[in-house]
């Protein structure tokens, strides 16, 4: 009957080890944009601070997945997919009220401020968000920027579909100002060979955190165990490492 008893003991362990630690990352379709320096691809290969975040969080997995398997999309149809799609993951999302039950989330990846980008010449001041009105607005489609500026209740806001056409509006004088994150838009502006002194933020319209979203119907326990990751990673320096390499 102790050799029984012993032995059904030993099976459940067994399968609560398993469970506790099974391979979660395999059955999603993990999705990100070009949004440096978190997430990009230059000369033909993905990389990114988020990018080797989500590599790192595959190998403590035990998922087969590679980097290979991260799928760089428009923002809008990534946004629409995380959505509509279970087992979905997008990055990095800022995280926001408007969004917060939209998703769940794992986090944060960095700290994140999204600003009304303005060329200098201009000597544009923003005192209040009543005053953006005043001024012809760009914005990426379904990006906070754009989700921000509908909230402060901003009309005909210049959407286009990625950072290049919303620089190009700036430069042209097509549009006064762009809403978007301001480390990734000046990553991108010294990118296109811009004299970053000619450019300055003139009004944040958030100050939150950029984290991985996912589909709202992925279980609890899914995002606890990927979320353990990311807290080990911290723990045991592989995310300073990460961030050093992007960010010194």
């Amino acid at each position: 009957m102790k050799k029984k008893t012993w032995f059904v003991l030993s099976v459940l362990g067994v399968l609560l080890f398993t469970t506790l630690n099974a391979v979660v990352l395999d059955n999603f379709v993990i999705m990100t944009e070009q949004y440096p320096p978190y997430n990009f691809e230059q000369n033909g290969l993905l990389k990114g601070i988020a990018t080797d975040i989500m590599v790192e969080m595959f190998k403590r997995d035990g998922s087969k997945k590679t980097i290979k398997d991260i799928q760089l999309l428009p923002w809008a149809r990534g946004y629409k997919d995380v959505q509509d799609k279970p087992n979905t993951i997008l990055f990095a999302m800022t995280r926001s009220a408007e969004r917060e039950k939209m998703f769940k989330w794992v986090g944060p990846i960095s700290p994140t401020k999204i600003v009304l980008h303005a060329k200098k010449s201009k000597k544009i001041s923003i005192k209040s968000k009543e005053d953006i009105a005043k001024y012809h607005v760009g914005a990426i489609r379904e990006d906070i920027g754009h989700q921000l500026l509908e909230k402060a209740g901003v009309k005909n806001v210049d959407l286009s579909a990625d950072m290049i056409s919303n620089i190009k509006k700036l430069e042209a004088d097509r549009i006064d100002l762009w809403a978007y994150e301001e480390n990734v838009a000046r990553w991108e502006l010294k990118t296109q060979g811009k004299n970053l002194a000619d450019y300055e933020s003139v009004y944040t319209l958030l100050s939150s955190d950029l984290y991985f979203a996912f589909h709202k119907s992925t279980p609890d326990a899914t995002i606890s165990q990927i979320q353990k990751y990311l807290n080990d990673m911290k723990k045991d320096g592989t995310y300073q490492k990460i961030m050093d390499k992007y960010l010194k």
